[in-house]
């Protein structure tokens, strides 16, 4: 048996494990010299590094199994472990060990983590990352049932008991010596965690600190000259890539792409508009009511009268009104609101105000008038000639003003400097 073999200490059934593999251990975690002939182990301590540890400076352990008759200054396991826990003490404080399989630092995790993504046209870094150390304390004692094993106890640094299933993600019952692995914790802070256990528990073999660790960070996500980050905070031993929460679709994703407006977000979320081939959210698609396609909203206008959306350059204008409009409900160049105004009084509260701002629209007889696409449509009926003024719902100054004269004319777009004449001016009181 090599006392000093390089391998962790794997505790099962309820963390137990033999007196000779603790012993294994605690030999390793103090890091005193060591050599072996059959079931005799010799122990040896540098006195010259500390004088006033005392005599005898060597230790001859036994490690056979049955310790019944041992030879002259030949101490059984039990008292090569209370040996090395006193030098533990003096030198540390405690034993002091790590999970086996836990990540130390920063770039131990850095490739695990990137791994996970895909970033198309782009790249990603670490945005700061902090490595946090976390106590636990291991209490050791013989197990009641059977001398030649002992019994770990885990413990925070509050003294609460560690359950089961956090002893096994934190990989707490399987550690390794911390040797020259970098710590924060003093020795002095080590020991107020000691005297915690040797105040309750006076019958302890040895304490182990085992120190394990924590990830704290952000994974920062660059296409072009946007960003986007990711936060990670776990254990070091179970850290996995987080997802990216796609702020624009609500997806999770491991997998990012832009917009072509630069927008980073979850490529399963992207769709090809279908007229310009551009790439934009599939959420955000419409569908064009002219030719089909799911298109890019920005391409689109809306009609006026049906409400429908259609690409921009599908759209037709009225003859009659102006608006831009689907050519459904298009006749003779005419849109369906305008072909269909119903009749309207001069004192209706709907054209009343037109009138008395344009005096001349006085002079008419007869009145058509509606609101259709956040537009009022009025129609002017004279003998011979006919207007038809589109106006804002919301505003009093008109977007369009189109004539029709005599019976078989079409309607004709006014210039706007010509407005005036046919509608006279709020100040204008004179009729034709």
């Amino acid at each position: 048996m090599n006392v000093m073999a390089d391998k962790p200490t794997v505790v099962e059934d309820s963390h137990r494990e033999s007196l000779v593999a603790f012993l294994e251990f605690a030999v390793e975690a103090v890091g005193v010299a060591q050599s072996q002939e059959g079931d005799l182990v010799t122990l040896e301590f540098n006195h010259r590094e500390h004088p006033a540890w005392p005599r005898p400076y060597q230790v001859r352990v036994s490690v056979a199994t049955d310790s019944a008759d041992l030879p002259r200054r030949v101490v059984p396991a039990t008292e090569g472990i209370a040996w090395l826990w006193k030098l533990a003490q003096l030198e540390r404080g405690a034993l002091l060990a790590r999970p086996a399989s836990q990540p130390e630092a920063v770039h131990e995790i850095t490739r695990a983590l990137f791994e996970a993504y895909q970033v198309d046209g782009g790249q990603m870094h670490l945005a700061g990352c902090r490595i946090n150390e976390v106590p636990f304390l291991r209490v050791t004692e013989l197990a009641t049932d059977d001398p030649a094993q002992v019994v770990h106890r885990f413990y925070n640094a509050e003294m609460q008991p560690v359950s089961d299933d956090e002893v096994a993600s934190l990989g707490l019952a399987e550690v390794v010596p911390l040797g020259n692995h970098p710590t924060s914790f003093t020795r002095s802070a080590v020991h107020v965690l000691v005297n915690q256990i040797e105040e309750a528990m006076p019958g302890v073999v040895a304490a182990t600190v085992v120190i394990a660790k924590r990830a704290e960070g952000a994974i920062q996500f660059e296409i072009g000259e946007q960003c986007a980050q990711v936060s990670f905070n776990d254990w070091t031993r179970s850290l996995s890539a987080p997802p990216f929460r796609c702020a624009a679709s609500g997806r999770e994703t491991f997998h990012l792409a832009a917009l072509e407006d630069g927008r980073i977000v979850a490529a399963e979320a992207i769709a090809e508009c279908e007229h310009t081939g551009t790439r934009v959210l599939d959420s955000e698609l419409v569908t064009c009511t002219s030719t089909g396609k799911r298109v890019d909203p920005e391409i689109t206008s809306r009609c006026a009268v049906s409400d429908s959306v259609l690409l921009t350059d599908e759209m037709a204008t009225c003859k009659t009104c102006g608006q831009q409009v689907s050519p459904a409900v298009l006749d003779a160049g005419s849109c369906q609101a305008c072909r269909e105004l119903p009749l309207a009084r001069a004192t209706d509260e709907l054209i009343a105000p037109l009138l008395e701002r344009y005096p001349r629209l006085q002079q008419y007889g007869k009145f058509r008038a509606g609101q259709c696409g956040g537009v009022l449509r009025v129609m002017a009926h004279g003998w011979w000639r006919r207007l038809l003024l589109a106006v804002p719902s919301d505003e009093s100054q008109p977007m369009h003003l189109a004539m029709r004269q005599g019976l078989a004319g079409g309607w004709e777009q006014v210039p706007e400097a010509d407005w005036p004449q046919l509608l006279g001016q709020p100040s204008d009181g004179a009729t034709e």
